[in-house]
């Protein structure tokens, strides 16, 4: 993700939050693009005051 920073991408995104507590996160991200869906389970972990992704699994449609 760092790598795409200040990258603008043609698609509509959604995220849910799927659980959360003082410490992580589970999100559901998704890019619907013209042509396909990329959906991305992301998990994060609280780092004092910031969120850090600890985790990515993505999926394609």
């Amino acid at each position: 993700m760092k790598k795409q920073k200040g990258e603008k991408l043609n698609c509509v995104v959604s995220t849910d939050i799927i659980e959360e507590s003082a410490d992580y996160m589970v999100a559901k991200v998704t890019l619907e693009f013209e042509n396909f869906t990329k959906t991305d389970l992301v998990t994060l972990k609280r780092l004092g005051n910031d969120w850090k992704i600890s985790k990515s699994i993505n999926s394609y449609k």
